[in-house]
């Protein structure tokens, strides 16, 4: 080899340096992007919840109001009880502590043994948790307005 084509060489390679620096980010950053939902994490049992969640305020068998036709977001207080509730509500690896709020408190806890292990939410591995409350109105005697606060233990 003479000295020119040494020099034509070492020019050339000089200049693919940046050129494959730059193909390595583009292939990296497009592989990034590629894999981006692979690698999320699809988590089912929060949406298992919340569908079981809104049978209790949607469900005429469980909460909601019917005459005539069913008014979700309304909840009839005769079917606030424990029995119907446990009746709608047929799972023995979810606890339920549903608490109907107005002037007064209301309390009812399905499946007590799990619904009591609220404490252990922090631990993701074991437990799943989720608590939501819903703006609702009460029917009694009349309509009034009121929060039912679901709160959620499923065991893993």
């Amino acid at each position: 080899m003479n000295k020119k084509s040494q020099f034509d060489t070492t020019k050339e390679l000089l200049l693919w340096i940046p050129r494959i620096i730059l193909i390595v980010i583009v292939v990296g950053t497009v592989f990034y992007i590629v894999t981006i939902p692979i690698r999320k994490n699809f988590e089912i049992n929060e949406l298992h919840q919340n569908i079981l969640r809104q049978r209790f305020v949607y469900s005429e068998n469980c909460m909601a109001y019917k005459e005539n036709k069913i008014y979700p977001g309304i909840v009839d207080i005769k079917k606030f009880e424990k029995e119907n509730l446990e009746k709608c509500f047929q799972s023995n690896k979810i606890g339920v502590t549903l608490n109907l709020m107005n002037n007064t408190l209301k309390t009812i806890k399905i499946n007590e043994k799990i619904a009591e292990k609220d404490i252990f939410c922090i631990d993701k591995k074991h437990f799943s948790c989720t608590n939501y409350t819903y703006y609702v109105l009460i029917k009694n005697e009349i309509i009034e307005p009121g929060l039912l606060n679901i709160h959620m233990v499923k065991t893993k």
